[in-house]
Formats: C-alpha cells, structure tokens, sequence
C-alpha cells in the first residue's frame, strides 16, 4: 500500500521525494498514484535513503536541484527520459512538476501523469540516424525513385526560416530529407537542390505519391509548391496533427518535444542553436550540421508515424487524424494565396490612429507622462484615492463602473481603457500587419492545433480576430476587378446546443425563422421592452453556449444579481431539454469524469477538476460541443465550395462564416450556392433537427459587406 509519511522505514525501490505530505497536493498525487496502481511507492519529505532507490521521481524544483545536484528549469529537466545524477548513480531520476502547481495551472496535470508513467513504461533507448547526404545528380534520381516506389515517404525541408514561427516566404532550399524505412535518411544536399533535373523528379514522384508524412506538412508542401517544385502535393499522415488527435493541450505538439517525450530523443537542436540565435537564418549553419539536424528530423518524423498509427487505431482516432489532414492540407491552399491589402487605406488608418493616440496621450498627460507605464497609472490612481496591485483591464473597469461619470478619476480611467484599446489595434492590425506585408497581401498561418475548443486558430497575422464592427476590416479587399462573398451561419452554436439537446421550444423558433431575442425580450420585459432591453435578452441567450452566469450579466448591465438570476430563471424555464442537456454534461464532466466526443471525433478531456477550477472547467465543457460542431461544418463547407465552384477563390474562414472572391458578375450566383452548400453540409453531415441558414453578403471589401 503507498504511504505517505515523513519517516524512513527501509529501502524502498520506488521513491518520490518533495513537500506533498498534506492538503491538495498530496490529494493530487494520491490521484496519480491510484491512476497506475502504484502500491510499493514510498512518498516522503526527506533525502535519507535515497541512494537504495531504483526510481527516484522528483516533485517540483527544490526537490529536482537537491536530486539532480544543480540548478535546473523544471520544464526542460522533466521534459525526455529519465535522469541520471552523480548524487545518486544507482537511479533513474523522473523529474515532474509540484503537485501544487497543477493546481494553480491544471494544464500541468497531464504531464505529471505522463512523468509517472515513465515508471511503468519507460521510453527506449535512443538509437542515432544513420543518415546519407546527397551530392550526386544521378544518385538523387535513384534515390527519388526508391521513393516512388515506397508505400509511404517521410519529408521534412530545411530553409533560411524557423518553420513553426517565420510568416515570410522563403526562396533557397537549403536541404531535403526523406525516408522510406526506419533509420535511413537520405539527405539531398543544398546544391542538388538547385539541379532542375533532380527537383523536376521530385515534383513528379511527391505530386502522384498517396504516402507523404510530415511533421506539420502543410509548410514543407507549401513551400515546394511556390518554388514550383511539387504543385498540388497532399500530406497523407501528419505528426502533428496525430498528436493533437490524442492530446487536444496546446504547445505540446512540436516535434522536439515529441521526440525527446516519446522517443528519448536527445536535445540534437542544441548544436545549430549558436547559428540561429537572435532571429539569424538556418543559412548560416554549417551544412554537416545541418544535414545532420535535417536527419534527425526525417527519421523522428518516421518513428512517431509509427508510434502515431498503432496508437491512433487503438484510441479510435485514427477518422479524426484523416478528417485534420483533410481540412490542412485544403488551409494549405488558403495560406498559398493569401488576401490582399489596400495599401492606401492602410496609410490613411497609420495616420489616423498615431493622431488619435498622440491627442489621447496629450489629455492624459495631467495624470501620467506615459500611459503605457503600470507604474506611473498605479501611482495616478493612488492620487486619485485609487491604490490598486493591478492596472489590468478588470481593475480599471471596475473602477469606471463605481465612480460617476463627471468625476476626474472616472475620466482617467476611462480615457486609459480607450487609449489601451487604440493602442491594441493600432499595434496589432495596423503596425502589426504593416510588418507581415509581402508585396500588397498578408500570409495569414492556420492552426488546426491551436486551440483546446477544436476552433480553427490563425497567427501571423490572426485574420479571426479582427473586430467585425471596426474599421480594420476594410484593409482587406479582393484583386481588381473581383468582389467579395461572405456567408455566415445564422446563431449557429445555439443552433448545435439545440440539436445536441433536441429543444423543442428552440427548434420550432428555428424552424419557423422566429426573432429568439425579441420573444426572450417579451418574456423578459413584456412586448413594450426598449432597445437596451432587447441587447440585456440577447446576452442571455447567447451566454447559454459558455455558462454565463447572473453575476457577469450584473456586472456588464449595471443590474442586482437577483434581476440578472431572474433572466436566466426565465429563459430556462423556457428551454428544459437545454436545462437537461446541460445537466448532463455537468454530470459526465464533474462526477463521472468522462471525456466529451463530437460527432467528428474530436476530445474534450478535463485532467484535473478542483472546488478552484470546476467553475471555469464547466464554462469549457458547455462551450466545447458548440464551438468545435459549428466550426467543423464551416471547415467541411469551406472544402466543398473550393471543389464544387472552382470559379471562386476562398480567402477566409472566421469562426462561422466564410469569404471568398470573385467576378463581381457572379457574385449575386456565387452567394446562393454558398448559401446551399453551407446548408446542406449542416444537414448531411450534423442533424437536420433544425435548419442551419447561412446568411451572405457582398461587398468590396471585408469591412464594406452588405
């Protein structure tokens, strides 16, 4: 039986050490113990003994540097295989996180679980690629051929930018690799990169091959196909996008982790990280080094395909990695073509902006000299009777919400909340897109790994959260002489909840194209309700796919809490199949501690649900199957227009909707097949309880649809 106890009793072979000997911490790791049924595991505060240990699994950092004997960073010593120290030779050493932090940040937790299973599963040993790098024209071509002739080929590219960070299009190949087996790579070095001949093969052999696997492939694919090497090649299996298939975390899917996490990989990027600093081109690294790092890539890439396809078939995600792989490598084609700027309104809306920052600056120079300093508003507040710990927007909000409108302080801070917002969009969607410019258009990345929801992400820059009331979205504008298309699904994640739920009440308001917000307004307020009125009803009902609560809706209206609690009282006595729906998630999530599944596949797991985070884990679990469900059908609505209407470019998809250009001729034609195609996706490949209308609009730019 584990114990848990501060004492020496004998030489245990399974030691964890560190401060876990009482409250939520020591509550936690029981939980991870119990996950593997680790019963001869001896749980202790103290060092003595620990040199008669087999297995010494450290917790948090103070334990790790007194184990390990020097300082250390806890994510990169937990990070890999185990450990070896000179303290204690005898031992394999599992470094992991405190407990406590999983409490502070439950996003840990599945790596401590993961650290522990290193006790019961160790990862092998790691074996170096044996890897050939390629001089020779005609031995490129046999060795292209060999690939034509493999059922499966492994590639990764090697170019003057950091892959997974750089949004400018690069135009030297510095190396290829690819594999067709395990431990042999073979690497076509910088100059054979540059031969017509060998590329003009490799373009044939990657545009008909059905076995392409990469690690995040749609980069290496895409920039093949703008250097007119392999136009129109598709990844078969992506790593990355298997990793996310069975752990939906963010920042967890890169392929040096995944190598040193799963494979016991060394940490081989460290030799080229002297070349790469400070932002510095992969050109400047010695081209031994990198082959080498080129090599190492491919051949980690095969071996977590293997480790992938025997883990995917056993957890039944194997559908849900073919369905991503379908939606990236169409984004693939998006992020090829990018979406054009008007450079003149960009100028016009720099200007406007540095104008009305220079004049909000100017007025708030009476309380603070820099408004961009914490310090210096946190010393203004005090003045103003105001001693707060943070200037966050929360605080200054709060502030605004008690103090009259006429008063100096209500100014100030008032005044800040502005100047912080300009300063946003200004910086993000004027300056910030001014700096990604190639030519007159953007390159925005699409994430299909970005996000625990299952919603589409974008960076670089993020198109998806541009304001759709602002001004910004005019910079965006199609070619000459084309127009833009947007079709967007009408309260779609309301629609999801309703046939997740089978409503009744909300399905015959949809199906009979009823005004939800005015009748929630009627029930709210009675059928002379005001503008304001209608806007507080909207808030309601929209609040229902995140666990809005009355507390928040108090705080935005200015209202009691018991008015607010009366609004969803209302509302839900209205809507007891969504009440019930919701019962139940709360009941699988909070008491049974299952795992939430869409109808496309994707997961929803919530590792670890403490009395601090059930409120917010209960906010997630109500948002996921709406969010994920209605962002799929727009993803599945975008690859079918791209392939029933080939006359049209697609530009973006947003959350629900989707833009597109086209001859401004065909715009009223192109509208009503969008609008049918979105529709009909909903209801052949969701439910048909409701109707999921897509509504368009036309216009000749983002910002100007109608």
């Amino acid at each position: 039986m584990t114990t848990l106890s501060s004492t020496e009793y004998g030489p245990p072979k399974i030691v964890v050490v560190g401060d876990v000997l009482e409250g939520p911490a020591e509550r936690i790791l029981r939980h991870v113990l119990r996950h593997y049924n680790l019963e001869d595991v001896h749980v202790t505060d103290k060092y003595d003994g620990l040199k008669h240990a087999d297995i010494i699994v450290a917790l948090g950092k103070t334990a790790i540097e007194e184990v390990m004997g020097g300082r250390v960073n806890v994510t990169n010593a937990r990070s890999g295989p185990p450990k070896y120290s000179a303290k204690y030779p005898q031992a394999k050493i599992i470094p992991t996180y405190h407990p406590a932090m999983a409490i502070r940040n439950n996003g840990v937790f599945p790596d401590i679980i993961a650290d522990f299973g290193k006790i019961i599963a160790p990862i092998k040993d790691w074996t170096e690629p044996k890897y050939n790098p390629v001089t020779d024209v005609e031995q490129a071509l046999s060795i292209i051929e060999l690939m034509k002739q493999s059922e499966h080929v492994t590639l990764d590219i090697e170019v003057g930018v950091e892959k997974d960070q750089d949004f400018s299009h690069p135009d030297i190949l510095l190396c290829i690799g690819m594999a067709c087996k395990s431990n042999e790579v073979w690497i076509l070095s910088e100059e054979i990169c540059q031969d017509s001949e060998v590329m003009a093969a490799l373009g044939s052999m990657l545009k008909k091959h059905e076995g392409i696997i990469c690690h995040n492939g749609k980069f290496d694919l895409q920039v093949l196909d703008r250097l007119d090497i392999a136009k129109g090649s598709k990844v078969y299996f992506d790593t990355m996008l298997a990793s996310y298939a069975l752990v939906e975390r963010q920042g967890v899917h890169g392929l040096k982790y995944l190598s040193s996490e799963l494979l016991g990989a060394p940490a081989y990027d460290l030799e080229i990280k002297q070349y790469v600093s400070g932002g510095q081109s992969f050109a400047n690294i010695p081209r031994d080094l990198l082959y080498k790092y080129n090599a190492y890539d491919v051949a980690l890439t095969f071996e977590l395909f293997e480790h992938y396809t025997r883990r995917l078939e056993h957890e039944g995600l194997r559908n849900l990695h073919d369905f991503l792989v379908r939606i990236a490598n169409d984004l693939m084609l998006l992020e090829l073509d990018g979406v054009k700027v008007n450079m003149d309104y960009l100028d016009e809306l720099t200007d406007s902006y540095l104008e009305e920052l220079v004049e909000t600056e100017e007025e708030l120079k009476q309380w603070v000299e820099n408004p961009r300093s914490p310090k210096q508003v946190k010393e203004a507040l005090w003045k103003l009777n105001h001693s707060v710990e943070s200037t966050n927007e929360e605080t200054l909000k709060n502030i605004q919400d008690k103090t009259e409108t006429a008063t100096n302080v209500n100014r100030f801070v008032s005044l800040m909340l502005h100047h912080r917002k300009e300063q946003k969009l200004y910086g993000t969607y004027v300056k910030g897109i001014r700096s990604r410019l190639i030519e007159d258009r953007v390159y925005p990345t699409f994430l299909l790994h970005g996000t625990v929801t299952g919603r589409l992400a974008c960076r670089n820059p993020n198109l998806q959260n541009v304001p759709r009331a602002s001004k910004i979205r005019k910079l965006f504008i199609p070619e000459k002489e084309s127009i833009f298309v947007q079709a967007d699904y009408g309260q779609a994640e309301l629609r999801v909840v309703t046939c997740l739920a089978q409503d009744t009440y909300l399905q015959e308001v949809f199906k009979e194209n009823r005004d939800l917000h005015s009748e929630v307004a009627i029930r709210f307020f009675g059928p002379n309700y005001t503008k304001d009125q209608r806007v507080r009803a909207k808030a309601v009902v929209f609040g229902l796919t995140y666990g809005r609560e009355a507390y928040s809706l108090s705080k935005e209206f200015k209202i009691s809490v018991a008015e607010a609690q009366r609004y969803v009282d209302t509302f839900f006595e209205a809507i007891p199949q969504v009440v019930a729906w919701r019962e139940s998630i709360k009941e699988r999530v909070l008491h049974r501690s299952e795992t939430l599944e869409t109808p496309f596949g994707r997961r929803r797991r919530f590792w670890l649900i403490t009395h601090e985070n059930q409120k917010d884990v209960l906010n997630e679990a109500y948002g996921f199957m709406p969010q994920s469900i209605a962002s799929d059908l727009t993803l599945l609505s975008m690859i079918k227009i791209r392939k029933e209407m080939p006359y049209v470019q697609v530009r973006l998809p947003v959350h629900d909707s989707i833009l597109v250009e086209c001859d401004p001729d065909w715009a009223e034609e192109v509208a009503v097949q969008m609008k049918a195609i979105m529709e009909d996706t909903a209801a052949k490949e969701f439910d048909t309880f409701v109707p999921f209308p897509a509504d368009t609009e036309i216009g000749p730019s983002w910002g100007e649809l109608a």
